[in-house]
């Protein structure tokens, strides 16, 4: 910066004119700020205003009355933004498949705060109704000409990409209620999974809404408070699913508690699916809260940043092309080849599980723990959703064991795909589910994450997810939650002779 300055003014005193400095100084400093919006954009608002172009036609389909309907759908994009092709997020309104429409309070707020962070962002109407009788196959049928409308939406873009300066590795859509049932069926649902009754009478997935000849697949999907009619239509390969829910929620379910006709398996339980397929996940549960987040706007928007922050970590910037969990796949072979157990009953054998500070003990784990008879599973640096895709297998042909001890530490590291304190609670709370499945009378013992140096400057965020870790454990039997850090600490310092 300072020698291209140095060269501006240069190049201005041989001309002798203090406006042509000005213009150039003037100019770079215009160029320093988008290079410095570039570093900081879709992480954080960078931009002060959008454009918008509202009714454009992106389709047209005949609906539930027999008539042509005419497809609608806004755009919003950074103001006098420079990068040529930017990640787009399609939004898709809810309403039971019978009301609202592409203009709303979330919608604008999802739509508006990430234009700002640099995506551009589109909203969209499509064909509502629901056959009076309101049977499961009347909102099946709701559902697919709302998903057959919402493929044309993705391949308008596709088709018009070079317009509206869209990169087309980087498509996600989402949706709210409704609108998340179709972003999700759209995303995880396969033709031949579609009733043939269905399919005669409406046509292919991809329907005829428009823009044939473009594919209409996307790179990633978030749900906010919507459901599906099966998980196991998530499967290993599948892009990745992000889930807001509230669990006080009486029209949709959260878990799989109830059935919104059909829709029987909300964000909790894919979530669930999800991390045992390998699919990258996350889920943002808001306690006491019921759908629509009651139309709460702190919670909305606190659902927002979280989404929003999600969504940084899925750009092919940071994503590998393969999801890194599948890396560990020797190593846990090697662990399963071992084959080691406890061949007999006793009070002290311990299972242990996690990331390196458990891998690294090695051999002399049992030795120095004895009398305790110990194994070591430890595999990697993993973290928390390399263990719950794998725990199955970790804990798989195991007799004897009276207690499993769990450590990992490396999902808060000071990166800027670290996850959130909430995030580490969740995979906490799954891994235990699947722990506890396999070992109902077994104490469960979670080491506390540990400071280091390496990770000290985030150890503020570390403490937090030690409490949620820590209250949790509290509320549940034969639950440990087992305290470290003051080992590692000296008068609120790191203890260099302790560190590893």
């Amino acid at each position: 910066m300072i020698k291209q300055v140095k060269h501006i003014v240069h190049y201005c005193n041989r001309k002798a004119t203090g406006i042509l400095f000005f213009v150039a100084l003037n100019l770079l400093i215009g160029i320093a700020t988008v290079k410095a919006q570039e570093a900081k954009r879709f992480k954080n608002e960078v931009f002060s205003s959008i454009d918008s172009v509202t009714d454009v036609q992106y389709g047209e389909a005949v609906n539930i009355k027999g008539e042509k309907q005419t497809l609608l759908l806004d755009v919003f994009t950074p103001h006098n933004d420079s990068l040529k092709y930017r990640p787009l997020m399609i939004f898709i309104h809810g309403g039971g498949f019978q009301n609202n429409t592409k203009t709303g309070s979330y919608s604008s707020l999802i739509c508006t705060g990430l234009a700002k962070r640099g995506y551009v962002t589109a909203t969209i109407d499509y064909r509502l109704g629901v056959a009076k009788s309101k049977s499961d196959t009347a909102y099946y049928e709701a559902l697919y000409r709302a998903v057959q409308d919402a493929k044309a939406a993705v391949r308008f873009f596709r088709r018009n990409a070079d317009q509206y300066g869209i990169d087309t590795s980087q498509i996600f859509i989402m949706g709210s209620s409704a609108g998340a049932k179709t972003a999700m069926h759209l995303a995880y649902l396969r033709q031949n999974d579609v009733p043939d009754y269905i399919a005669n009478k409406l046509g292919t997935l991809e329907g005829n809404s428009g823009n044939e000849g473009y594919s209409s697949k996307v790179n990633a999907v978030v749900n906010c408070w919507g459901a599906m009619m099966n998980f196991h239509w998530i499967q290993k390969g599948d892009v990745p699913l992000f889930n807001v829910c509230g669990l006080k929620d009486k029209t949709v379910p959260y878990d799989s508690s109830f059935s919104y006709h059909s829709f029987n398996y909300g964000g909790k339980i894919l979530y669930y699916r999800a991390l045992s397929v390998g699919v990258p996940t996350g889920y943002r549960p808001f306690e006491n809260t019921g759908h629509t987040l009651d139309n709460n706007k702190l919670k909305q928007d606190s659902a927002y940043q979280d989404i929003a922050l999600w969504l940084y970590s899925r750009l092919k910037y940071h994503a590998p092309a393969k999801p890194e969990i599948f890396k560990w796949e020797k190593e846990i072979e090697t662990i399963e080849n071992a084959n080691k157990t406890f061949t007999e009953k006793g009070d002290n054998n311990i299972l242990f599980i996690g990331s390196s500070y458990i891998r690294l003990w090695g051999e002399n784990m049992a030795e120095d723990l004895a009398p305790i008879k110990a194994i070591n599973h430890g595999f990697g640096g993993s973290k928390l959703s390399d263990v719950a895709y794998y725990i199955d297998r970790l804990i798989a042909n195991q007799p004897n064991v009276n207690a499993v001890y769990l450590y990992v530490g490396n999902d808060i590291v000071g990166s800027e795909l670290d996850k959130t304190p909430m995030q580490v609670l969740e995979l906490v709370k799954y891994i235990t589910i699947k722990v506890r499945n396999q070992f109902p009378e077994a104490t469960i013992y979670w080491s506390e994450i540990s400071p280091s140096e390496k990770r000290w400057k985030v150890w503020n965020k570390i403490q937090v997810a030690n409490k949620l870790i820590k209250n949790f454990c509290v509320n549940e039997n034969n639950l440990k939650f087992v305290e470290t850090s003051t080992f590692y600490l000296n008068e609120k310092k790191l203890s260099k002779n302790r560190v590893f």
